[in-house]
Formats: C-alpha cells, structure tokens, sequence
C-alpha cells in the first residue's frame, strides 16, 4: 500500500465534513475512472473533469497512449479520520492512498484536508496517489522511493490554471523549507539505499524537478532508471550522471535559487467526461468503509512481528463488521460478493464459497461472482480424484471462460482460468499462461499474481522472462522479506540459466 502524507502536529484539528442532507453513495464512470462519492453531480463533472485532464498530462508527459486499462475506483471520503480509519492509522496525518485487491486497484482520497495549510488540497493528493497508479501500471519497474515519491509530487504539485491548462512542474509550495533544511548529498543518494534522514517528499520532488527540466539531465535521468530496471547497483546505475559532486552543486544551487520553471500544458479529454453513472445499492454504500479498508496482501510481508500481528487483528475486525452488515442485507449481491472476496483472502474457503453461492443465487451472470466460484472449485478440486475431480475442474475452467467472456479486459478471470490448471496440479497450456501475463500487466502492483507467472516460467525453463519479471520485486529499494525472497530466487533462476547453457558432461 501507497500512502501520502506525514504526521501532523498533533494540535491539528480535523474538521469533518458531513454528507449533505439525504445525500447517498453513486458511482459516476469516465473513460479511466469509477469515481464513488456522495458529491453532487455538478461537483462530480468538474472533479472528474480535472482528474482525465492530469491522466493526459501523464500521458503526454511520458509518452503513453491512451488504451483500456483497468479503471481506477476514487473513494472520495469525507475527511482525514475516514482515511486514517481505512490504514488503522488514527492521528497519522495519513491524508490519502493508493491500493489494489482483488476487486482491482483503488484510490482513497478526503474532501476535506483542514488544518494541514492552504497548500495541502484534496487535489494534491489525489493527483499525487494517481501518479502512484499511473507509473506502477505503466512502467512496473520499482525505482529509488525518492524518484517514485518526487515524480508524484511533480504531478500532484502541478495546478489547473483559470485557462484551462495545466501548470505542469509549479512548485510544491506545501513543503514550505523542508527541501532545503533535511538535504542528502547526491553522492550518497543517488548510490546508496541507505539515507535515514532523507525527505523523499520533499527532496524528491526537488530532485526530480530539476532532473525533468533541464535536456541534458533529464536524458541522463532516463540512463540512470533504464540502467536500475536491468538490475544495475545504484552505483552502477548513478555512473549515468558523470560526476556526483558537481551534479549535487549545480542541483543546490537550482534549489535555493526558488525560480522552478513549469510549463503551461493544454490537455484534450474525452467528451462527455462522466460517461454513465449508477446508484449504489443499500449494502455497497452501507459498507465503503470496509471495502476501502480490505487488504488481501501477504501478510508475511510485514517485516515486525508486532506489526504483523496488529495487521492480523485488524483484518479480522473488517471481516467481522462485514459479516454483520450481510446480515443487515442478505440478499444484496455486493456484500456478498465483498464478504466471499474477504473470506477467500482470510484462507476460509468454505465461508467464502457460501458467500459467493448466495451471491450467485441472486445474480448468477456476475463476473466476479462467477470468478471467485472459479477459484474456489479449482482449489477444492485438487483434493478429489476420479470423475468428479474432472467434472469439477471442468467446471471451474467453464466459469472462468464465462466471466472472460464477459469483458475481456478484466484480469480476474484470466487468473481464474490460469489458475484451473494450477490449483489442480495440471500443467497448463500456452493460453493459460499468456492469459496469466496479460492479467500481471494488467495488475503489476499484486506481487501474487506475479509471482506465479515467475514460478511458471521458471517450470517451463523460461528463465531470461522469468528473471525479467521477477526484476521489479527484487530491485525494490525497500527491505522486505518478499525482496529478499525475490533476490534469492534471482541468483537461482540466473544458476539455472547458467546450468543449462552447459553442455551436457560426456560418460
């Protein structure tokens, strides 16, 4: 998970805003948004107005084209509390974050930020959370924290001006002197992975300015992430600059000067902006907060034991209050959907099955109703035999399909379809497996996914593929125990190349 923001002073007073009157819950589509806000339609349009404009700011900035990718959910919230509630984080200053489960990849974002100054708006911090999104879907490689968190702010910074354009690059006011007050030299930053006193907020965004806008800089930019994605060292990658010292003069002396060029950008969107738009029923609105606060990563992850454990609880806790708000609405197919999603994710496969069956019961032709049965009749095949081994595995794959079919450009059902094969130990075929790639890309921030397809290739003996997409896990520049498994199996997928690039040893 992705968050913005810093602890605040704790004498900060978040105000609240409350919903308006007999306000409730839609869900308002765009061309790469779900938006679900209690806002009203004209604050809506201009709210998703602004929102396509800095998706195409991104786009002409790196060169992207548009496509179908999978759309972004934007809860916007009330406030801090119901954002810091999501993380289990309350009184952290938390003011946003970035996430993605198995429903796909989210965004939380408050209407509100009072008390944190006059700079640190509801759109900074969304926009700086989308730029998180934007960069793990598009280009999936992990970079150094202070780029990933500095190309953010350079995003989230930049304001729309009465024209209409962007100021793409305007200064990140919000940091006020942190910049210059918590400075790493660039010839520590740029080569090691450890800088405790670094401000990847605020030197990150110093530093990735002034690398973006000057040509020469910025080309070596582009050396040294392209050199760090190949599995370079930091060292290694940094040679791309020349000299460090003279880089971090001509960087200090760019920074206190305080004159940060940016560039007007007129950007074109799609037209209508809000495409279409629904109400939510009962149960889904009943239960935003616990659909913004489900998290299915591997908790091994978690570094501290302490931590692991408060992260365990905690889960448990959103699992309870969604099973008593299925109660309220039993019949209502989100809740049992999220509730089966939940259980599943929590490793209570019967649980999760009885959800999704009564899911099903009301909506059989559900995509995510049908690709969660999927996945639970191919992991409950693989302790059967015989006939009704195959009869259920056939089952599970008829689903998966169904659900493909359905929309083509949801991953879900393409890990469902791969997963028919694997959770029953059959070997899958050549369509399985690219249908696990395409749902890796489509979801490069779930390392679960990810590492099955890795695993795979490495079984297949594919081993230059299974490195490269191994790479962005282990090339992360924060510890984890998944990093250090990453690295390990790294070294052994390069000794199995190795191995079988020998020729075979003469009798």
């Amino acid at each position: 998970m992705r968050y913005f923001g810093e602890c605040l002073a704790a004498s900060f007073a978040v105000i609240l805003v409350s919903s308006p009157a007999n306000a409730e819950w839609r869900e308002y589509e765009t061309a790469h948004f779900r938006i679900i806000t209690e806002s009203s339609p004209a604050e809506v349009e201009k709210f998703a107005t602004t929102l396509e404009s800095y998706d195409q700011l991104m786009r002409m900035a790196t060169g992207i084209k548009d496509d179908k990718p999978v759309k972004v959910r934007i809860y916007q919230v009330a406030g801090l509390d119901e954002v810091e509630k999501a993380i289990n984080a309350p009184g952290s200053g938390v003011a946003g974050f970035y996430d993605s489960n198995s429903l796909g990849p989210y965004a939380v974002t408050p209407k509100k930020t009072s008390g944190t100054g006059r700079y640190f708006t509801p759109a900074l911090v969304l926009h700086h959370e989308y730029a998180h999104h934007f960069m793990l879907q598009y280009f999936p490689a992990i970079y150094p924290g202070w780029y990933t968190e500095g190309f953010a702010e350079l995003i989230g910074s930049s304001k729309m001006m009465d024209d209409g354009r962007i100021g793409y690059g305007m200064p990140a006011l919000h940091r006020g002197n942190d910049i210059n007050a918590y400075w790493v030299p660039l010839q520590q930053l740029l080569t090691s992975e450890k800088n405790v006193y670094l401000d990847t907020y605020g030197q990150g965004w110093a530093l990735t300015h002034f690398l973006t806008f000057n040509s020469k800089h910025s080309a070596q930019l582009r050396q040294y992430l392209a050199a760090l994605g190949k599995g370079k060292s930091l060292a290694e990658a940094a040679t791309a600059f020349g000299d460090l010292d003279d880089l971090n003069k001509e960087a200090r002396r760019y920074v206190t000067a305080g004159s940060f060029e940016y560039r007007p950008v007129k950007v074109n969107i799609a037209q209508p902006v809000v495409q279409g738009s629904r109400t939510l029923s009962a149960g889904e609105g009943a239960l935003v907060p616990e659909t913004i606060a489900y998290r299915d990563s591997d908790i091994s992850e978690i570094r501290k034991p302490s931590d692991r454990n408060q992260e365990a609880s905690f889960r448990e806790h959103i699992l309870g209050r969604i099973r008593d708000e299925v109660q309220r609405y039993p019949a209502d197919p989100f809740a049992l959907q999220l509730l089966g999603e939940v259980e599943y994710a929590q490793g209570n496969f019967a649980q999760s099955e009885a959800a999704v069956d009564r899911m099903l019961a009301v909506r059989p032709d559900d995509r995510g109703g049908m690709t969660l049965k999927s996945m639970l009749l191919s992991r409950r095949s693989a302790a059967m035999s015989g006939n009704a081994r195959t009869a259920m595995i056939d089952q599970a794959r008829v689903m998966a399909v169904k659900a493909n079919r359905s929309d083509p450009d949801d991953p879900r059902p393409l890990l469902a379809y791969y997963q028919s094969y694997n959770l029953s130990g059959e070997p899958p075929p050549k369509a399985a497996v690219e249908g696990l790639m395409e749902a890796v890309s489509l979801l490069p921030r779930e390392n679960g996914p990810r590492q099955l397809l890795v695993d795979q290739l490495a079984r297949e003996k594919r081993y230059d593929e299974a490195i490269a997409w191994l790479m962005p896990v282990a090339n992360s520049p924060h510890r984890s125990p998944r990093r250090e498994a990453a690295r390990q199996q790294m070294e052994q997928l390069k000794a199995a190349k190795a191995a079988a690039g020998k020729p075979a040893a003469s009798s």
